[in-house]
């Protein structure tokens, strides 16, 4: 008599751990992550034959560096750029063991772009990214549903870009700074600022994130956050779903997750409800400050398509995570670099001043003046350039038997892209490791940049979370100067965690009213 994996497990769970001692249930627990851990090596210690054409990085290599808490910038520069820029590498493609399995990573822009708009999307189940991210998505769909979905939410970010209310929400962050002392967590206030506005901004909803960073909205989206972000479950998804009963406290954060889905859905709800009558009008916004929600379900009501609870809700999710953590982090990484080039910062700040004034007071950019800020926004194609809050993109699978470069790639394999080794190879970019916004008044250097990814795949919320950098980058200007402390763990580089995205640790920043 054979058993599947689940049965072993199953038995395990109610008949042998419920009898073990607190004690023994954590030395069970440990063998049993130690042999999975152990099993999962000699499995994928070699990429499949039919892959063995292409430079491939060992599994140990990672493991290591996700035990060690290696930065994301570290290992780039000491496993991927040297295989990336060898001059025998042509192609610029290399194999990694990730949640897809062996991976094909390509860090070409010329190859990349082609696989973007000609390949499928691989997607998953079950693992709490998974429930966050995953389902019938813009994000994750391809084909005729993807063009749908794509075709019904484009007239929604075209109409929807509320920049008044990005003002607004500025300013409340400003009064809450001034009640917290010179020395700031930067990642800490970025995250509580961005994910008020992409609550106000995609549901309609006040999550109170600016004044209440402990409100119950607040605490279970951090958990969620934060748990998605954890490397080990990401890399190795099996122990997010099959082995998952090893770890409690990761079931908790599943049950949290769970909690805030059905949070959304409640908001879902109530926004449908209140627009249900055929005579309703929202007339209290103008209509580029609605929310995206909101614009949507109207747009079902015009007739321009419809999209069901279950696409609605898995869309919300996946604007989340777009629309909050990676500009949450890409604000941070660029008050960083501003706080370590002052001369670039007060540059910076001669340009806010001029487009918007130099009065004592906060003045809220109308869109018009966000479209002058040149310099700022060449800051933050190089904060994007040289610190992208993705590294890489979701894998995405051949569908066909494909040549690319001369290489060979066999229908079903999954392929990524590094984006950060693209905007960090000495082949593409001078002084890679610099920052340098003045790259960016070359037009040709705009064409290698693809951390809004390529052609139509291209993130549909791509000018809503520029706009809204600026308009916090030109107004925080203004009111403040900046400096990293001098005892700040950032001092001799930007210290970052995570694996899908990457966020700096910590980021303590001094700040100086100017007014």
């Amino acid at each position: 008599m054979s058993f599947s994996t689940n049965q072993i497990v199953s038995v395990y769970n109610h008949h042998v751990l419920p009898k073990l001692t607190f004690q023994n249930k954590a030395m069970a627990i440990t063998a049993a992550i130690t042999m999975s851990m152990t099993y999962f090596i000699l499995k994928t210690l070699r990429p499949p034959k039919h892959l063995r054409h292409i430079p491939h990085i060992s599994p140990l290599s990672l493991i290591r560096s996700l035990f060690i808490g290696e930065p994301y910038w570290n290992r780039a520069y000491r496993v991927y750029l040297p295989i990336i820029d060898h001059p025998q590498n042509h192609n610029g493609l290399y194999l990694e063991y990730g949640r897809a399995g062996w991976e094909i990573f390509i860090c070409n822009p010329q190859i990349a772009k082609e696989m973007l708009l000609k390949q499928g999307t691989d997607n998953y189940t079950d693992t709490l990214f998974d429930k966050f991210i995953g389902g019938p998505n813009i994000g994750l769909l391809d084909g005729e549903a993807w063009r749908t979905q794509r075709k019904m939410a484009n007239p929604a970010f075209h109409r929807a870009m509320p920049v008044r209310l990005f003002g607004e929400l500025a300013v409340d962050m400003f009064q809450v700074m001034e009640t917290m002392g010179d020395t700031i967590n930067v990642s800490n206030m970025m995250e509580g600022w961005t994910l008020q506005v992409i609550g106000k901004a995609g549901f309609g909803f006040d999550f109170n994130a600016i004044k209440d960073p402990n409100s119950p909205w607040v605490r279970t989206y951090n958990i969620c956050n934060k748990g998605i972000r954890n490397t080990f479950f990401f890399v190795f998804p099996a122990f997010d779903k099959k082995y998952l009963w090893m770890f409690p406290k990761r079931v908790y954060i599943h049950q949290e997750m769970d909690r805030f889905r059905h949070m959304l859905q409640d908001v879902i709800d109530h926004k449908r409800l209140s627009l249900e009558d055929k005579n309703y009008q929202n007339d209290a916004l103008e209509e580029n400050e609605r929310d995206l929600l909101t614009l949507l379900i109207e747009s079902e009501i015009r007739g321009e398509g419809v999209m069901t609870d279950q696409e609605l809700m898995s869309n919300l999710r996946f604007f989340f995570v777009a629309g909050h953590d990676t500009t949450s982090s890409t604000l941070s990484f660029a008050i960083h670099y501003l706080a370590k080039h002052p001369e670039i910062q007060q540059k910076a700040r001669e340009e806010a001043i001029r487009i918007l004034g130099d009065e004592p007071v906060d003045i809220l950019p109308v869109i018009g003046e966000t479209k002058q800020m040149t310099y700022i926004s060449q800051i933050m194609l190089e904060t994007l350039r040289i610190n992208g809050p993705l590294p890489s993109l979701v894998p995405r699978c051949a569908s066909k038997d494909v040549e690319l470069f001369g290489t060979f790639i066999p229908k079903g394999t999954p392929i990524n892209v590094n984006l950060f080794s693209i905007h960090h190879s000495e082949k593409l970019w001078k002084d890679s490791h610099v920052f340098n916004p003045d790259r960016f008044e070359n037009e040709e250097s705009k064409t290698l940049m693809m951390a809004f990814g390529y052609g139509g795949r291209q993130c549909i919320g791509m000018n809503f979370s520029l706009v809204e950098q600026r308009v916090m980058l030109s107004m925080l200007l203004r009111k403040f100067t900046w400096s990293t402390p001098e005892n700040s763990i950032h001092k001799d580089g930007v210290l970052t965690y995570g694996y899908l995205t990457l966020s700096p640790q910590d980021l303590d920043i001094t700040f100086k009213k100017r007014y």
